[in-house]
């Protein structure tokens, strides 16, 4: 009797979905193929998409428009340690629905051949939901310039590489830029400010440190807190960053600074907008502290950008009165 070969391949480790961003709602169980992975790190992965989209898959708990939170099934917490024991870059990415008659409503998305996520047709899905800006409120923020100035600063001691705290890859960006800025000041109704402002970024592009370089989380805070500002009080369209962009940077930082800039951003930075859109400084400063911290710098340089938006919108205003 011919016997089949026994199979060695061991089961893949399961994980269950808790949430899923907003980009991602409506994954098609009948896709297949999916994605590939192009980054794995010890808590999560990031997936570029065959619709050119970005899936962050992350066992943090903070949730955000482009992220999958998940959590390990019991049979799987023990064996787990990292993702980059059992993900690679460049492993595919595969979507279908649980076969079983008891799971019916049950995705199965397959990273590679050793890990699996499970998701429930009717998971948590998370939806930006910001408050519109107050010109009043707003301005509860400018006589707090130097204050916020000095919370960054130390959030900055012990980033080094930052534009705060720069090496020799971020030395004078800031600087440049603000001196740019101010010497050379028009409307931020005005085209030209856009022009000028969307040049000077440009400069900023795949500059420093970290993963995401120190320059594109820089952007990425400018223009999430400029775009919604002009949105909010009539000022002009959101300025999203282009193909010079692309060029300058890699696929992962450019899509983030894209979203970011489009107002889809994580629940943290949420948090961080409304408090603005409230007045409320001290929360604000909050804030700070709290994203500061995420990972080599790029925390304190997208809080650095988003606090020099509001002055920028602040100076603006108050100049052509």
């Amino acid at each position: 009797m011919n016997m089949a070969p026994i199979s060695t391949q061991p089961s893949p480790l399961l994980f269950g979905c808790q949430c899923i961003g907003s980009v991602h709602k409506k994954i098609d169980p009948s896709e297949g193929l999916f994605g590939t992975v192009l980054n794995v790190f010890d808590r999560a992965v990031n997936i570029k998409t065959n619709n050119d989209k970005l899936l962050v898959v992350s066992l943090g708990q903070v949730a955000s428009p482009l992220t999958m939170n998940i959590v390990p099934s019991p049979n799987s917490a023990a064996r787990f340690s990292s993702f980059a024991d059992l993900i690679q870059n460049g492993d595919h990415v595969f979507v279908a629905r649980k076969s079983s008659s008891k799971d019916t409503g049950i995705i199965q998305i397959g990273l590679g051949s050793r890990f699996a996520i499970l998701m429930n047709e009717s998971v948590r899905v998370f939806e930006n939901h910001i408050l519109k800006t107050d010109l009043e409120n707003l301005l509860e923020f400018f006589d707090y310039r130097e204050h916020l100035l000095s919370v960054l600063r130390e959030c900055a001691t012990d980033r080094a590489g930052s534009l705060l705290n720069p090496d020799m890859t971020t030395k004078g960006l800031l600087l440049g830029f603000m001196n740019l800025i101010h010497d050379h000041a028009v409307g931020v109704k005005s085209y030209e400010f856009e022009d000028k402002l969307s040049r000077c970024l440009l400069e900023f592009c795949g500059r420093g440190p970290g993963f995401t370089p120190a320059g594109d989380d820089f952007i990425s805070g400018v223009l999430t807190i400029l775009n919604w500002i002009r949105l909010g009080l009539n000022l002009g369209t959101p300025i999203i960053p282009g193909s010079e962009y692309r060029k300058s940077t890699t696929w992962t930082s450019f899509k983030l600074m894209e979203y970011n800039a489009r107002g889809l951003v994580d629940i943290e930075v949420q948090e961080s907008i409304n408090s603005i859109a409230e007045g409320d400084v001290l929360h604000y400063v909050d804030s700070i502290r709290q994203i500061s911290k995420r990972g080599h710098t790029s925390g304190i340089d997208f809080m650095t950008g988003a606090t020099i938006a509001i002055y920028l919108v602040l100076d603006g205003i108050t100049q052509t009165k």
